[in-house]
Parts: structure tokens; sequence; C-alpha cells
């Protein structure tokens, strides 16, 4: 199949789950849950893989619980993307429910530059919506492999006022000088860090080759790191946005600590939520995994 017709494929299932009620997206992720159950993927291997490693402590039946609820919530979060990349912005915002620690973002945002972070953890893209409504956000972007679906995933974010910058050395001097300004970035902490960009650290008592990016940042002068996610709320079709400020946790005096004070962070907001992370993100590509 060609690249154009698998964008156009692509892009016109998300139009179509884009005008969806969300009721019926929820519907729909259940009965693709069953087939995935059905079919074992790639996917839910690596979800069951990772939850072994993250939560050794659980029973067997603990642990194929989180594996069900966290494969639900991928595709929740995948099949959302209908709405946040095909609709209008405010149609994500009107199903915020309520946001948690507000003021953290307007505090923060008077003293200087702001790093948001938010890790794959309920609807991290309707989050980074909510984020550039808030405020000026500067993103990095790593364009989709599909030219059709790149094209819809950057219009989108561009229109939700987001400025989008390369994964290179290139952006993270564009990220620099927004903090310098006094504007916002926003980063996925968890995110797979390009060759040279990261160091190995502990995650869930696991290790993780992890970017140094956020720590190198939050050196700038004024600027202060905040960390959240937009927790899914099914029963009631929408969304809570929780926000807290962790800078004390970054100002560590070296790289090293600073990256694992982060790791703790962003762990202990997983912990808040374990079945609406994305647990079949090979988040141990480069340690763990790669001895096999």
């Amino acid at each position: 199949m060609s690249d154009y017709l698998k964008s156009s494929l692509a892009v016109g299932l998300l139009r179509v789950l884009g005008i969806l009620p969300l009721a019926w997206v929820y519907g729909l992720s259940k009965l693709t849950l069953l087939l995935m159950l059905r079919f074992p993927t790639q996917s839910l291997k690596q979800t069951r893989l990772n939850v072994q490693r993250c939560w050794p402590n659980l029973t067997r039946q603990q642990q194929t619980t989180l594996v069900g609820e966290s494969m639900l919530h991928t595709i929740y979060a995948a099949l959302e993307m209908g709405i946040n990349w095909t609709q209008p912005s405010q149609s994500g915002l009107d199903r915020i429910i309520k946001v948690s620690g507000a003021d953290c973002l307007k505090q923060a945002h008077l003293m200087g530059g702001v790093i948001l972070l938010t890790p794959h953890l309920g609807n991290w893209e309707l989050f980074a919506n909510w984020a550039a409504h808030e405020a000026k956000v500067t993103a990095l972007y790593k364009p989709a492999k599909l030219h059709g679906l790149d094209r819809l995933i950057h219009g989108a974010r561009t229109k939700a006022g987001m400025q989008l910058a390369p994964a290179s050395a290139k952006g993270v001097m564009q990220l620099k000088r927004a903090l310098l300004k006094g504007e916002v970035n926003l980063i996925l902490p968890d995110q797979e860090p390009p060759p040279k960009a990261g160091i190995i650290s502990q995650w869930f008592n696991q290790p993780a080759y992890t970017m140094t990016l956020v720590s190198q940042l939050a050196k700038t002068k004024n600027t202060r790191v905040l960390m959240g996610f937009a927790r899914r709320v099914p029963s009631r079709l929408g969304f809570i946005i929780e926000l807290e400020d962790i800078t004390e946790v970054c100002q560590q005096t070296t790289i090293e600590t600073s990256v694992k004070a982060i790791n703790q962070a962003i762990e202990e907001l997983v912990r808040r939520a374990p079945e609406q992370y994305q647990w079949e993100y090979r988040r141990f590509k480069h340690t763990l995994e790669q001895k096999h």
C-alpha cells in the first residue's frame, strides 16, 4: 500500500472519529480492546512486559487487570486524536471539567519562562491544547512518517497556537530563546531522546534511557518547571487537568541527580492513574530490551 493511500485512510478515519460523540468513541474503543485481546498484538505484548517490569509487587491477576485497563486507555487516547486533530481546538477544551492547580501556571509565568512537562499519561494532546490557550507555547515536534498525517497534526497544533520546534539542536535553541522571553516550553519528559542526548536513570526501579534536555533547560534564569496531565474521566465523558510545580526537585547540583529527581516526579504522577499510562511505550528500548 502506498504512503499516499495510507495517509488518506488514516486521515479519513480520524475525521470520522472527530465527529462522533465521545461516548461512541469510547464504545468503539472497548470493541477494539476485545479484538486485541482475542488476537494479541505487539502493543499488548509490550504492555504486559512493561507492567511486569514496573509493577512486580502486583499479583498476576492485578497485573492482568492493569494491562487490560492500560490497553483500553491507550485505545481511548488513539481514537480521541480524531477530536484533537480534526476539530476546532475549542471542541477539546469544552470537554475539560476542571483544572486543578491552575494557579501554578499563572504564578510561574509571572516569574519568567516555564517548562511544562506531560508524560504519556491521559490525553497529552488535549493537555498541550489547553496549555497553548493559556500561554505562548513552543513544543518539540518530530514529523509523522506519513506526509498527509503529518500535515494534519502539524496544522492542528499550530492552529491551537503552538510554535513547533524541530527535534534537533536548532529546536533546542528555539526552546531556550522562548524561555528567555518568558514563554512556555512543552516537553514529553519520557519521550525517547536522540543518541547522546540522554543518560540511564532509574524509573520504576528499572534502568531507562532518559533525556537530559529538561535538566539543562531548567538552569535557564527565572525558569520554573511544572508537570501535569489531562486525566480522563470516562464516566463523565470529560477530562480534569492536574498541574503541580516541581521546580525544586529539578534544581539539583548535577545533571544526573536532576534527571533522577525528574524521573521520580514522573513516576509519582503515573502512580496517580497507572491505568492511564501508555505502558506499550518502549521506555526501556535502549536498556533492558537491547540485551535480547
